[in-house]
């Protein structure tokens, strides 16, 4: 027998909010971020239980932050709050899953918990996290000042620009007339800019290439130009030569990217000179980058070639 949806929370709310849950498109982000860079976003919406209201909700850190900031996200999400029209339904939100950043957070994985709110369709969580004193410079000590603010762009802030070592050649290589070139586009402005190109480092293929954040990026996608590349592919021949681009050179924005220094990615094949004659295809995604709910409507920002 199927049960409906809200038996299916009421069970699973009871006691522990164990149930997994997915969110839907009409979720709601709140971002905070550390003076040291890093950030937090916790992602709540309502659900209907009977005749009360279910508020359920994930939380993601960035991948890169100070060691200062280490577990601080989690001491965050316990003193964090949620309110609806003014009223506090949640405070403590460590039922909610950690889960990893992500551009699109509908259909993430979430837990959720019964509140005593009656059931009224159309309202909306409001998020809020207190400014926190991480750490405090002290006269001549070396603990920097480190606070914590409601704002910025939340897990997708970045503390370091930070390049994976291993897959990178130690060496920059020229790019040269021949370096294919690709933009994509946010709905909101600005875009991505990359310029890439297959030549031989020491016999083998590597993919070296830039890109650049193009002007006229709002906030929110102002720190997704590597959550973008992470995505891209390079491919020769219908076959894919490299599926992370995320390693390449972050350069100023140009129109013309001849004789800039590139970093190169290994491809892990042999080089043949037949490469430096076969066409490169390079492939940005597609899709909703961010997404959320406010009770001053709902935004939604896309991205595309």
């Amino acid at each position: 027998m199927r049960l409906p949806l809200y038996l299916v929370l009421i069970l699973g709310l009871c006691g522990t909010a164990q149930a997994q849950n997915m969110l839907s498109e009409r979720v709601t982000l709140a971002h905070g971020s550390f003076s040291s860079g890093g950030g937090l976003t916790i992602v709540a919406e309502l659900r209907r239980a009977g005749d009360r209201t279910a508020l359920c909700g994930a939380w993601s850190e960035s991948r890169s932050q100070s060691s200062y900031t280490t577990d601080e996200a989690r001491r965050i999400v316990r003193l964090a709050s949620v309110y609806v029209e003014g009223r506090r339904i949640a405070q403590d939100l460590r039922f909610m899953p950690r889960i990893p950043p992500r551009l699109d957070f509908a259909g993430a994985p979430a837990r959720c918990r019964l509140t005593d709110l009656p059931w009224r369709a159309n309202r909306i969580p409001e998020v809020f996290m207190p400014r926190q004193q991480i750490s405090r410079a002290n006269g001549g000590g070396s603990n920097p000042d480190i606070t914590f603010r409601q704002t910025g762009a939340g897990a997708m802030e970045q503390a370091l620009e930070v390049v994976p070592f291993l897959v990178r050649n130690s060496r920059l290589v020229r790019l040269s007339p021949a370096a294919r070139m690709i933009e994509g586009r946010y709905s909101s402005g600005g875009g991505i800019r990359l310029a890439a190109e297959v030549v031989s480092v020491n016999g083998r293929a590597h993919l070296c290439g830039v890109w650049s954040d193009l002007p006229g990026q709002v906030a929110m996608t102002e720190p997704l130009g590597r959550e973008i590349l992470e995505r891209s592919s390079a491919v020769q021949k219908g076959r894919i030569v490299m599926d992370n681009l995320s390693g390449l050179r972050r350069v100023r924005a140009r129109s013309e990217y001849t004789g800039v220094d590139a970093s190169c990615l290994d491809t892990g094949a042999t080089w043949t000179p037949a490469q430096s004659q076969t066409p490169l295809d390079l492939r940005l995604p597609s899709g909703v980058v961010y997404r959320s709910t406010t009770p001053e409507g709902q935004q939604v920002i896309r991205f595309g070639s």
